[in-house]
């Protein structure tokens, strides 16, 4: 008797739970069919058996029932291309060769594509991969593309905002503040370049009882006093070229302090503006 109670209340929780399910499943929303759904799953099943088994036109109706049902996976377009292959329609073939490869590179599921083909191989093989290939290199270049677009929109977007200014903000002076007055901006002044300072060479002085535009007493060039007044001569004119070769050294730094001064200027002018 109590293995009977335990029994039934087993079976009334696996009805209750089955209960519970169906009503769930029910109250859902209808999921988009897709090849692990039963009919879609058996559809394909039975088409991809008939053409391993040689019976070409039962898997030609069989796919095309999975496909027209609204199935995603890229197998069942490739095996009716390929039972299109073996009843000669070749034009058939190649548009569901190119169909099957454009739903396997947008990549819309995972399938076991290379497991389940296998088993095919020689040139029905090589026509599938051919257009396998294809449809790879075509999402490439298109991703490519796309990329090239987004990063041109950046650079577009990068050159307006350098465009945009920031505003202008008008300043508002604080009335209690009175130290906050605007300040009147006075245009620097151009200095003029100082003008070079010039010395007078000074006049040779000569010395107390010698009178250098005098003439010698005596014409004789041999005499005493003409050799005597031939050596105060010599000695007065080379006074006379180291007072010149000193005026005209002091001149020469006079000069140099002229240049350096204007240069100072113009270096202050130019920190100034």
């Amino acid at each position: 008797m109590a293995a009977w109670r335990v029994g039934h209340w087993r079976d009334r929780g696996f009805a209750g739970l089955v209960a519970s399910c169906l009503l769930a499943s029910g109250g859902a929303a209808p999921a988009a069919p897709t090849i692990e759904s039963l009919p879609l799953a058996a559809a394909y099943g039975t088409g991809v058996h008939s053409y391993f088994a040689g019976d070409y036109q039962r898997s030609y109706d069989d796919l095309s029932q999975a496909i027209e049902a609204g199935t995603l996976d890229p197998r069942a377009y490739y095996f009716r291309g390929l039972t299109a292959l073996k009843l000669g329609r070749l034009d058939e073939a190649e548009a569901d060769f190119s169909a099957g490869a454009v739903r396997e590179a947008e990549g819309t599921g995972s399938w076991p594509i290379a497991r389940s083909l296998e088993r095919i191989q020689g040139c029905d093989r090589l026509k599938l991969e051919r257009h396998r290939t294809r449809a790879r290199v075509a999402t490439l270049q298109l991703d490519r593309r796309r990329s090239d677009l987004r990063y041109l929109d950046v650079e577009r977007a990068e050159a307006d905002v350098l465009r945009d200014r920031r505003p202008v903000v008008e300043r508002v002076p604080d009335a209690a503040n009175p130290f906050n007055e605007d300040v009147e901006q006075v245009p620097a002044r151009r200095r003029s370049p100082a003008a070079p300072r010039t010395e007078d060479m000074p006049e040779p002085v000569a010395e107390p009882g010698l009178d250098p535009a005098a003439e010698p007493k005596s014409d004789d060039p041999f005499g005493s006093g003409a050799g005597l007044g031939g050596a105060d001569a010599v000695a007065t004119e080379g006074e006379n070229v180291a007072e010149q070769t000193d005026g005209r050294m002091e001149r020469e730094a006079t000069e140099a302090e002229n240049s350096a001064g204007q240069r100072d200027g113009q270096a202050e002018l130019d920190s100034l503006r």
